[in-house]
């Protein structure tokens, strides 16, 4: 057997791999959806993924929590349609040192120090870890969702946060200038306002967070859809009370198509 023909058999052999791969797993899926229907119980087959600070802020940054510990309108009303409420882990208290995200302290107050003059390199390092790990975790979540979806249960969207450098959908943070905020912003001028309007909301940009972003790729590879919803973080720190859901989705994560969605229909 020539090379060539060797070539045409792994290639043969490779196609009908993944196709037994997604028959499995059409099968597994209707095996699940029979065995709900079999066994019917309350619960409403459709689940929301929340970003972690929505419903913990005490793992926000510091300066930033606007409530004791939930965001209560946005929990309020996936409770309200029905949905089961899915937390997503803190990237940032993942890959950044804990709560206090403790890896990221290393330039504020910095400037005229050292290390300032060394910042470029220590970002860019910085930025290459985070999406090293990020792109773990976006693994774990695209096989969270997988599961879900064999197990018959439709992942409605995942809610991420406006202006976030992790979590945002379409609206992310310039981590470079937000730092030089901080860095230039003297020990004893760091106030909440600094932080909250010079280096978050000053800061925004359009685009999507890094975790958002190995996410969606990890979507991808598995040929897999979420409607992904934001809530803006800026209007929170304004005190704007807001729903996400009701106002549609600006994207849907996994898709290649820039496919955009309809609001999420309500049980009524």
């Amino acid at each position: 057997m020539g090379r060539a023909s060797k070539v045409r058999l792994r290639r043969r052999y490779l196609c009908q791999h993944r196709i037994d791969r997604v028959n499995d797993v059409v099968h597994a899926s209707t095996r699940a959806h029979l065995l709900l229907d079999q066994l019917r119980d309350e619960r409403s087959r459709r689940v929301v993924l929340v970003s972690h600070c929505l419903l913990n802020e005490n793992t926000r940054y510091a300066g930033g929590a606007t409530r004791p510990g939930v965001v209560g309108e946005i929990i309020d009303e996936l409770i309200a349609e029905g949905y089961g409420i899915h937390q997503l882990p803190c990237p940032e208290r993942v890959a950044w040192g804990g709560v206090l995200k403790r890896h990221s302290l290393w330039l504020y107050h910095s400037k005229g120090g050292p290390l300032y003059a060394l910042r470029g390199a220590l970002l860019s390092a910085f930025i290459w870890w985070t999406k090293v790990i990020y792109w773990r975790l976006a693994r774990q979540v695209a096989r969270d969702v997988a599961d879900y979806q064999r197990g018959g249960i439709a992942v409605a969207g995942i809610v991420g946060i406006g202006a976030s450098p992790s979590c945002g959908v379409i609206n992310t943070l310039d981590l470079r200038a937000s730092l030089e905020v901080v860095a230039a912003c003297p020990a004893g001028a760091l106030t909440r306002d600094v932080m909250n309007q010079h280096a978050v909301v000053g800061c925004r940009r359009p685009g999507e967070g890094l975790f958002i972003k190995a996410l969606d790729r990890e979507l991808k590879r598995r040929r897999l859809t979420v409607p992904a919803f934001e809530h803006d973080l800026a209007a929170e720190l304004r005190g704007e009370r807001q729903t996400v859901l009701a106002k549609g989705t600006p994207r849907i994560l996994g898709s290649t198509s820039g496919e955009r969605s309809r609001p999420l229909e309500s049980r009524g």
